[in-house]
């Protein structure tokens, strides 16, 4: 089994309009692929719903502040008496910026392998992508009644965290940021920050259904 998790965008959007008078909210949607090999172990799909339709994250995207989404799938294998058994975690993030200059909008995608950079040129083309449907190429060892459980953590990066992104990202873990540019950024995002009496910070769990896993023995 492949130890690093590998994401496949599926087709279409499903990004729901809200019932009159309520503000949308951001979700987080579950569930199973169909049986992955004879056994019955299914993959998990999982998708985001209307990030960029929830004004929280919207605000805070058109005012230059990166949103990160971290993910964490557990594998579980039920058990009837006793707890639950944990096997292991599947974990990915995918950072969301908007670049101002060049008036588009950068997503990149950060797996155990390694980070994948998608550019956007428009609001709709990034919602379709982070509305998509993905499914985790990750299965459950073993025999006997599985489910995953899903972990999702959205937040804005701090300064900090964020020039440690970028010289991640770009190799140069040890290579000092630029001076003139941390400080402006740092500048703009505190005073909007401090006008906007906060930043958000969303954490939502969800788990599928059960399934059933009868591989032959040897």
């Amino acid at each position: 089994m492949r130890r690093a998790p590998f994401l496949t965008l599926a087709f279409g959007l499903s990004l729901a309009a809200s019932a009159a008078g309520q503000t949308p909210r951001v979700g987080l949607v579950v569930g199973l692929a169909p049986p992955a090999e004879p056994s019955g172990a299914r993959r998990a799909r999982v998708q985001v719903k209307d990030l960029l339709v929830d004004q929280r994250w919207l605000g805070a995207l058109d005012q230059a502040f990166p949103i990160r989404l971290s993910f964490e799938m557990e594998i579980w294998r039920s058990r009837q008496v006793g707890p639950d058994d944990y096997q292991r975690t599947a974990q990915w993030s995918i950072l969301i910026q908007r670049d101002l200059l060049e008036d588009q909008y950068l997503v990149t995608r950060i797996l155990n392998s390694g980070p994948e950079q998608f550019r956007f040129a428009n609001r709709d083309s990034l919602a379709r992508w982070i509305g998509g449907i993905n499914e985790v190429d990750a299965l459950p060892q073993g025999n006997g009644t599985f489910y995953y459980n899903f972990k999702l953590k959205i937040a804005t990066l701090s300064d900090q965290e964020m020039e440690d992104l970028e010289r991640f990202l770009r190799g140069e873990t040890k290579t000092p940021p630029q001076q003139e540019r941390s400080s402006l950024m740092r500048t703009l995002r505190r005073f909007i920050a401090r006008l906007g009496g906060g930043l958000p910070l969303e954490e939502l769990e969800k788990r599928t259904d059960q399934f059933a896993v009868r591989r032959a023995r040897d």
